[in-house]
């Protein structure tokens, strides 16, 4: 996922303020250093800054694309090497679980706790002791 590049609102707001005070005076200055070109020279600053700043992220994206490209390759392979293995010497062998991979499991099944079961029969009779006549001398299931 590409990291979110940042901007900042303060060099927004630096850029237009000194664009208004360039249209007062191309050579606007108030002494104690407070001029058009320190203003600008501290814009271009940050600029320069921000910029690095981003090309960093954008670096740092790229680096973790090919990470997790080699991560890929790597776990294919590795898994295409503890195959050769079990090919080899079986899934159940000593080296198989020196190279990592586990024993198959025995096939017996543990006969613990089953559901109570029910018969058909005794799901499909409808329960009559709470049945109606319906006034046609049919009786209707009220449940």
């Amino acid at each position: 996922m590409a990291r979110l590049k940042r901007s900042s609102t303060v060099l927004d707001k630096a850029t237009l303020r000194i664009s208004g005070m360039r249209s007062i005076s191309e050579t606007l200055e108030f002494g104690d250093s407070l001029n058009l070109a320190e203003y600008q020279k501290r814009i271009e600053t940050l600029q320069t800054k921000l910029s690095s700043y981003n090309t960093m992220f954008s670096t740092v994206d790229e680096a973790v694309g090919q990470i997790e490209l080699l991560e890929q390759d790597l776990r294919s392979y590795s898994e295409k090497m503890l195959m050769s293995v079990a090919t080899r010497y079986g899934k159940n062998s000593l080296q198989y679980m020196q190279a990592g991979g586990k024993p198959r499991k025995s096939s017996k099944r543990s006969v613990g706790n089953t559901a109570p079961t029910t018969t058909i029969a005794a799901v499909m009779t409808p329960n009559t002791e709470n049945a109606t006549t319906n006034g046609g001398g049919t009786k209707a299931l009220v449940k």
